[in-house]
């Protein structure tokens, strides 16, 4: 059987003659005194008792649970007795392993003693079994976890200190470094020390440089091999082989680098991207080696399991790694989509160039200013990251959809187009000149008199008469020049405009004609702006437009809300606004913010060409005004005016 299989008996048993013979076995004897059964408590032997009715009745509740602990390799062989006859103490069928009558037969209970032994055994083959399931599930568990936290990771830098931190954290590592490779036209020829972490020297000040990889080495041994490497000790590296371990830090900084795991980041297609570097593997969490007697106490090698461990953090390590600069490439992708659209904007309106950029400023910072907010209404408001990005997007995209207005309306300076005034003028020197041509007529009708002898007197009333008119006529494209420019048209300007229309001049064929035509009319009697009702239609739909182009990109899901915010941001809290006509409680608070925006660069930009810049107290008493009529949100606006949100929009000019 086995050396360290004891069999104890109680005193009541007659093992006399079978000692002899259990010894040839291998089997250690003992009568069972409480002396003896301490020892069961921390002894790695495996035990049997052979006990019967009479001591079983006789043991104490602490001898009877020690027997029959499953936590012990313990089996119990019952004599004189049966499953039918049970004890008064705490035995039953799944605690007694064996049942034995006397008188004892040698066979029987070398039978018994072996079926116990093996019984014992696969106790503890289970035992061991199951110990290993557990430390398999706690690795897998603990993988799935760090798998989880690199996937979730988007910034880069913490990434990688997540990737090195975690593969310490799991090995119990004082140190590590981490390499990546560097691609030189398109050729990888370079590692690049990325990172370093050391518990010991907490301080430790770090500069990012490259190196070339050979295989002299350890990381770019691992590099060109692909295979890991184990030392027990750096120091003690054997020179028949191709690395070395570079003892320059340990003597600048007085540190002592003992064990070391050094690992090849490999991503899916088993192509490697870096080096992971494990350094001082410790026996016990949060031991500081500060002494080479520290280090030679407490550092350990890396074991068989830890390995395995190792090289499936490094894979899921270079997944990760991958899978962030290829986030990265996307997220550059779409940065340069979104640049190229605010650029198509831009060509389509020069008039308003870089408004998108500057509402996306004014509007970034009055979110983070409103997520900082500790009372008011928006004291419980939040933006994330995510948010914050996708509030970013929508200001630069809101006026995309004017890439789907006619240009002349995007562009229209005045109320008339810039063809029309000149046609207007045109008509008019017509005019003066069919003036001149009849004044002209009417002189030679007085010549032609022969009745006049003072025709002088008669040419002098005439050209004052044409004075008179050419006068008035000047006066008419003054009045249509000043109306053609968009400010707010006052009354007597309106009325000016009527009796300029009414008057009626003969065109080549004859044919009466009005001054102004019904067409210019409408628009030169445009009240505010220089937009008529069809025209302010058409750029009102930009925001269609937008948003029907918006609901059209894949956004992610963190991004989802990137075309209602940009829609409604020139909606009004009073319902007022469009093109949805949209209240309050229905306006995305993004959208209240990006309008507060909108108006303020709007008012104070320098590159209207059809208006001057506002300065910026004006700007903020109109949209004050907006506030009082319920158009603005108050709450937003005291955040911009009090947190200066609107400096932004004049930063660098």
């Amino acid at each position: 059987m086995s050396e360290n299989l004891i069999v104890y008996y109680a005193p009541e048993i007659e093992i006399n003659p079978f000692e002899s013979l259990l010894r040839e076995k291998s089997i250690s004897l003992r009568e069972i005194t409480p002396s003896n059964l301490e020892n069961i408590k921390s002894g790695e032997d495996l035990n049997i008792f052979l006990i019967n009715n009479e001591f079983a009745d006789g043991m104490n509740k602490e001898m009877s649970e020690l027997m029959a602990c499953p936590d012990y390799s313990n089996a119990i062989i019952f004599i004189n007795g049966d499953q039918k006859q049970k004890s008064n103490k705490i035995y039953d069928d799944e605690k007694v392993f064996f049942y034995l009558k006397e008188p004892i037969e040698e066979y029987e209970l070398l039978k018994a003693i072996k079926s116990g032994f093996g019984y014992l055994l696969s106790r503890l083959e289970c035992k061991r079994l199951h110990s290993e399931v557990d430390y398999q599930t706690r690795e897998l568990s603990s993988l799935n976890e760090i798998g989880m936290a690199l996937s979730a990771e988007q910034d880069y830098d913490k990434l990688l200190d997540l990737i090195l931190s975690k593969s310490r954290e799991v090995t119990n590592c004082d140190a590590g470094s981490l390499y990546l490779l560097e691609k030189t036209n398109g050729v990888e020829n370079r590692l690049i020390f990325k990172l370093v972490q050391n518990d010991t020297l907490a301080n430790l000040e770090f500069q990012e440089y490259s190196l070339p990889i050979t295989r002299a080495s350890l990381a770019g041994y691992v590099t060109l091999t692909g295979e890991f490497l184990h030392l027990e000790d750096a120091h003690k590296i054997p020179k028949d082989v191709d690395y070395t371990f570079n003892k320059a830090f340990d003597l600048k900084f007085n540190y002592r680098t003992k064990s070391m795991l050094v690992v090849p980041m490999k991503d899916h297609k088993n192509k490697i991207i870096g080096v992971l570097q494990l350094i001082n593997r410790k026996k016990s969490k949060g031991v500081i080696l500060a002494s080479d007697s520290v280090v030679e106490n407490e550092v350990i090698p890396f074991d068989e399991k830890t390995f395995g461990l190792v090289n499936s953090l490094a894979s899921q390590a270079a997944i990760s790694i991958e899978n962030n600069l290829l986030y990265q490439d996307i997220q550059n992708l779409f940065e340069g989509f979104v640049k190229a659209s605010v650029l198509a904007i831009e060509q389509r309106d020069p008039t308003t160039c870089g408004h998108s950029e500057r509402v996306s400023s004014l509007t970034v910072r009055l979110a983070e200013i409103a997520d900082q907010a500790t009372s008011g209404k928006y004291k419980d408001l939040h933006f994330t990251r995510d948010q914050i990005k996708e509030i970013r997007y929508a200001c630069l995209l809101h006026d995309f959809g004017k890439v789907g207005v006619r240009e002349g309306v995007l562009v229209k300076a005045e109320k008339l187009y810039p063809g029309e005034m000149e046609y207007i003028r045109s008509r008019f020197d017509f005019i003066r000149k069919s003036m001149e041509y009849k004044y002209l007529e009417r002189k030679l009708s007085v010549i032609n008199n022969k009745k006049v002898d003072d025709y002088q007197k008669y040419f002098i009333e005439i050209d004052n008469e044409l004075k008179e008119e050419l006068t008035k006529l000047d006066t008419y494209i003054k009045e249509i020049e000043k109306a053609n420019i968009p400010t707010i048209l006052k009354d007597d300007l309106f009325n000016g405009l009527t009796n300029i229309a009414d008057n009626v001049y003969q065109d080549y064929s004859g044919e009466g004609r009005n001054y102004l035509t019904p067409y210019e009319f409408n628009l030169l009697s445009i009240r505010k702006g220089t937009l008529d009702e069809k025209e302010r239609h058409e750029i009102e739909s930009h925001v269609i437009h937008s948003y029907d182009f918006l609901k059209n990109i894949p956004w992610t899901k963190e991004l989802e809300n990137v075309p209602d915010i940009a829609h409604a941001h020139h909606e009004k809290l009073n319902g007022g606004g469009y093109p949805l006509n949209l209240k309050s409680d229905e306006i995305p608070t993004q959208s209240k913010m990006m309008t507060i925006s909108d108006i303020y660069d709007a008012l104070t930009a320098r590159d209207r060409p059809y208006k001057k810049a506002a300065p910026h107290e004006k700007a903020l008493d109109i949209i004050g005004f907006d506030v009082k009529g319920n158009l603005i949100d108050s709450d937003l606006f005291d955040m911009f005016v009090k947190g200066k949100v609107y400096e932004l929009a004049h930063e660098g000019g």
